[in-house]
């Protein structure tokens, strides 16, 4: 999939199993390749990006922005918006691993 992002292109690769399942992908655009997690981490080990990362490392750098010249209301809007998401997957996080299901493909169980 290729969106753009005003004068940004950013490709989107989505790689599923044989069996329908998720299996990671790579995402990029300039000046930044994503390569996402290939496979349940109890199977497969640690071989690429989890999305929590991707957004703490967006949150950080906006974070960074804010407290600099480039201060604005709208960045202290998207840091309240990224709080939130990253908020609600440490949420889901928790909730699978007291479930037993974190780090495999088993279906999320509150869906």
């Amino acid at each position: 999939m290729t969106q753009d992002s005003d004068q940004l292109t950013i490709i989107n690769q989505n790689w599923t199993n044989n069996d329908g399942t998720h299996d990671g992908g790579v995402s990029t655009g300039t000046g930044f390749t994503i390569s996402w997690q290939r496979g349940p981490l109890n199977e497969a080990g640690r071989n690429g990006a989890f999305l929590i990362e991707v957004l703490e490392s967006c949150f950080s750098q906006l974070e960074y922005f804010q407290n600099s010249a480039y201060k604005s209301q709208e960045n202290i809007d998207a840091l309240n918006y990224l709080d939130k998401c990253i908020e609600r997957l440490k949420s889901r996080k928790g909730r699978r691993e007291s479930e037993g299901t974190l780090g495999t493909h088993q279906p999320d169980k509150a869906s």
